[in-house]
């Protein structure tokens, strides 16, 4: 384009342009430039929501793997404690049970027992998973066969306790051998149940993958 040769007009001209360049521009930085950094900026603020979010989610699946493994854990002690230690029914029989336990030591240390009547169950307590089984044995030993037999029956079993000791003499013609009477008390599970939701419960959490595993 071919300025006009007036100096005034050829200055409005350029003022003009000038003013056009300018407009331009300020259309390109609100409009194009502006924007495309808001919307860059928007995006980077997105990714870094999503790495927070990731982050906070690994954190809850790593707590959660913990708490399984220790769940499992825990319910693997219970479990084995419930196996070795708390007597169970044998046909709803507990004596069956309790035999299991006493005829070992009793032929061990040969020792007869004379008498072997279950007490029951005691009262059930409230707001506890067990009651006591108890039964009362009749013998005739020396105290050192009676420790013999407390110390043996309680290492087999730390829960077991051995109470109501009584103690009658023999007289003259056995002063070495006294009539002992005493009751045998197991825990037990308040519900007979127990014992197979505690199995049913392990090995459901054992079939999820641990920790650490894949």
């Amino acid at each position: 384009m071919k300025l006009p040769e007036d100096k005034k007009e050829r200055t409005k001209i350029l003022v003009l342009i000038g003013i056009g360049v300018v407009v331009v521009l300020y259309l390109i930085v609100q409009f194009g430039i502006l924007p495309y950094f808001k919307a860059k900026r928007d995006k980077l603020a997105k990714i870094e929501q999503v790495k927070i979010d990731i982050g906070n989610a690994n954190r809850e699946i790593a707590q959660h793997e913990k708490d399984k493994v220790e769940n499992l854990d825990i319910l693997r002690k219970i479990t084995d404690v419930s196996d070795k230690y708390v007597i169970k029914p044998v046909l709803g029989n507990y004596k069956i049970s309790a035999s299991e336990v006493i005829e070992p030591i009793t032929k061990k240390l040969n020792l007869k027992i004379d008498q072997f009547r279950p007490v029951g169950l005691l009262s059930e307590a409230s707001q506890t998973s067990f009651r006591a089984f108890s039964a009362r044995l009749t013998t005739v030993c020396s105290y050192e066969e009676l420790i013999c037999f407390i110390r043996e029956i309680e290492n087999n079993n730390p829960l077991i306790s051995v109470l109501n000791i009584s103690i009658t003499g023999q007289g003259q013609e056995n002063k070495e051998k006294h009539k002992v009477v005493f009751e045998v008390q197991w825990p037990a599970w308040a519900d007979p149940e127990i014992p197979v939701q505690l199995a049913k419960q392990l090995n459901d959490l054992s079939k999820t993958p641990e920790s650490g595993t894949k």
